[in-house]
């Protein structure tokens, strides 16, 4: 009969079970480097998420768990449930299980972020992509593990957080050409340079035109490609347009036409430091 109950898994406790992990899926590296870095750096809480032994000691879920245990040196408290029959009805148990990752998401909720923890997750990655200059690479941002998007959102502030986002959706409401991510993202970056607010209002305008002006150019582009069978995702070559449209905002410079390509190179906003106001 299967029991359960939160139990401190130490390091051995955490080798023995691993020795009788004979069918488990194959292992990934850089799943258990994530965890072990969570529960290093103290972000690893016990969820309820279980590791599961069967009735013949066989280890049915939870190897990278485990291994996170090892590889960090330390141990976690988890909820363990053992004596699970290890074939129902001639199926092997382990083939009903199914485990799911943690997300960035996830990982800020348990910290405590309750306000929009997707939204807060999308910002965290916009910061980090902008500040490693890595939007050419990375046009949906960066790519964090879970401990590092929760000190980043602690270090940033849940309030300025939500602040960001909040503008972000006021503006993807007046002008939808770009999805509500790629507004967070612009907001965050063009927050932090001269006129960037400013910028920002006259691309929500969503006005299109050829008169001269760079954020109408840059519109007109925007709608040509939605009109052209393209959509409001985000692409390297739309972050060229931005960067473009506000350097030459800026200086006072003319574009009657946007051009816009994903092979051009980005000039971060950063940068145009020739044009800023003192």
């Amino acid at each position: 009969m299967a029991k359960a109950g939160f139990v401190q898994i130490t390091v051995e406790m955490a080798k023995g079970w691993l020795e009788n992990n004979d069918h488990n899926r194959k292992v990934t590296r850089s799943r258990v480097k994530e965890y072990a870095a969570e529960i290093k750096n103290g972000m690893w809480l016990p969820n309820g998420e279980s590791i599961i032994i069967s009735a013949s000691g066989r280890l049915l879920d939870g190897q990278h768990r485990l291994l996170a245990v090892v590889e960090a040196n330390m141990p976690i408290e988890a909820l363990v449930v053992t004596g699970v029959a290890d074939e129902q009805d001639g199926v092997d148990t382990f083939l009903s299980i199914n485990t799911k990752n943690r997300s960035n998401v996830d990982a800020l909720t348990i910290a405590g972020f309750k306000d929009k923890p997707n939204l807060v997750a999308k910002l965290m990655s916009y910061k980090e992509a902008f500040r490693n200059k890595r939007l050419s690479q990375t046009p949906s941002g960066q790519k964090l593990l879970n401990h590092e998007v929760v000190e980043l959102a602690r270090v940033y502030g849940e309030s300025k957080a939500i602040d960001i986002i909040e503008r972000a959706e006021t503006l993807a409401q007046r002008c939808d050409l770009l999805t509500l991510p790629y507004w967070i993202g612009l907001v965050y970056t063009f927050n932090q340079v001269p006129r960037g607010n400013e910028f920002m209002e006259k691309l929500a305008e969503c006005q299109a035109g050829r008169d001269g002006s760079p954020v109408a150019a840059l519109t007109t582009q925007l709608m040509n490609l939605q009109g052209a069978g393209g959509s409001r995702s985000i692409s390297q070559q739309k972050w060229v347009g931005v960067f473009k449209a506000y350097k030459a905002y800026i200086s006072g410079d003319d574009i009657k036409i946007m051009r816009l390509s994903s092979t051009a190179p980005i000039e971060y906003p950063d940068t145009f430091s020739e044009y800023y106001e003192d």
